[in-house]
């Protein structure tokens, strides 16, 4: 079922793109939205936002009656400036109700992501997902698999990663998934002082060994912005359950101390 939004022809934002010798990545950039969401526009599963087309109109200078509508030329020309502003007056009282959409990679689909991550109909089969405060930016969401970063995120926990593009920016100490040919982990990410080139990756769970990892090797980096998570409530009852038990053991010491007292 298509999400609310603006009506319009998904094969036009292709066809703009393609006329622009975009891949979907650079035109998701330049637009202000995931790689995602935009492939869910192209593909007519969502409808495009009025902040999308403020951005279509603002970094590209495309017509948005054009894009909607049909109506008018693909971009506007000098003379018609003072037109573009009175276009975008159309679609103000519009809500935005179209948030960027997240695909997720579930522990059971790493093995085919990393087969797949550069394929845009691959990352087309994926289940993607709306979250608030992340409408801007390329992200991807992950579902961990293994305890190595135990208690910072648990086994079947989902994380809100945004995508590196510059992996030698990353500060050390960072929380990110690492996607190598061999896997997809979550990682505090360090780089050595004078190399660049080498990675070491470090697990908040201490029976977790250290390891270093050439750059070269790594296929995606995503820096890690959030969770989804349910493990507080079990944590809560765990909390409940150790308390409950600190109780009885108290109760049997006061009764220890009560007997020796007696006696």
């Amino acid at each position: 079922m298509k999400k609310k939004g603006m009506k319009f022809e998904p094969k036009r934002i292709t066809m703009l793109r393609e006329l622009l010798q975009l891949s979907q990545v650079k035109f998701a950039e330049k637009i202000r939205i995931s790689q995602g969401a935009l492939s869910q526009i192209e593909s007519g599963k969502s409808q495009i936002s009025l902040d999308t087309l403020r951005n279509l109109s603002n970094e590209l200078n495309v017509n948005c009656n054009w894009i909607v509508n049909g109506v008018g030329d693909i971009f506007y020309d000098e003379k018609s400036q003072t037109n573009k502003v009175e276009t975008q007056k159309i679609f103000v009282e519009v809500k935005n109700e179209d948030l960027a959409v997240i695909p997720l990679v579930r522990e059971e689909a790493h093995a085919g992501y990393i087969e797949g991550f550069e394929d845009p109909e691959y990352i087309k089969t994926l289940k993607v997902y709306q979250i608030p405060g992340f409408e801007n930016g390329s992200y991807r969401l992950f579902e961990i698999e293994g305890e190595s970063m135990i208690p910072t995120v648990y086994p079947r926990e989902i994380v809100i990663c945004e995508y590196i593009e510059d992996k030698e920016s990353v500060e050390n100490g960072t929380l990110c998934v690492v996607i190598t040919k061999d896997g997809i982990v979550a990682k505090r990410v360090y780089y050595y002082e004078n190399d660049k080139k080498l990675l070491i990756l470090k697990s908040d769970n201490s029976r977790f060994k250290t390891y270093s990892l050439e750059s070269s090797k790594i296929l995606e980096l995503w820096k890690i912005k959030g969770k989804i998570t349910s493990v507080f409530i079990e944590s809560g009852l765990v909390d409940a359950k150790r308390m409950e038990k600190l109780e009885n053991d108290l109760e049997m010491l006061k009764k220890e101390v009560r007997k020796l007292s007696d006696k």
